[in-house]
């Protein structure tokens, strides 16, 4: 697609378009299921600007006359969409809210349940609860897993997750 992000034939908002509507969804299939590393959010972060420098192109400097890299806050700004980073943190808490409320489901008897087992010797492994509460914190102090209950409240505690611009 590399192609068509630099062709003059198309237009800046096509691209725009092209871009959310085709290659972002690949990158981010079944991402509400990933339990992310603060690594693995700045490497999606990094291709998304890439991606977006490609759209845009370089820009002029008035002074020297040469054409430079636009920087990270103008791609923000240009793009003013939701970055992946936040599309990732609301697509896991929207998947949250899907498994917390299925009742007899499999999935949240695994996610509830605890094995009787030990956990290895070492640091810790990122869990897929701990990304969810954590992001719920960020949202809202005292916002829990246990408000998925009601959809209209982790409807709009969802779309807030798209609008923290990387907090």
């Amino acid at each position: 697609m590399r192609k068509m992000f630099t062709s003059k034939l198309l237009s800046r908002d096509t691209k725009k378009k092209l871009y959310i509507a085709y290659l972002r969804p690949i990158v981010m299939y079944r991402c509400e299921t990933w339990s992310t590393t603060q690594g693995d959010e700045n490497n999606l972060l990094t291709f998304e600007r890439k991606i977006l420098r490609k759209i845009y192109g370089p820009i002029l400097n008035p002074n020297t006359g040469v054409y430079e890299r636009r920087k990270n806050a103008d791609l923000d700004s240009l793009f003013n969409t939701a970055n992946l980073k936040d599309f990732l943190r609301s697509k896991r808490l929207e998947w949250a809210g899907h498994v917390w409320r299925a009742e007899s489901g499999l999935i949240r008897q695994v996610l509830i349940n605890k094995p009787n087992k030990k956990r290895p010797v070492g640091r810790p492994r990122q869990r897929w609860l701990d990304r969810v509460k954590d992001d719920l914190k960020r949202l809202r102090n005292g916002a829990s897993i246990e408000d998925a209950e009601d959809r209209e409240v982790w409807r709009a505690l969802v779309e807030a997750a798209k609008h923290l611009n990387g907090a």
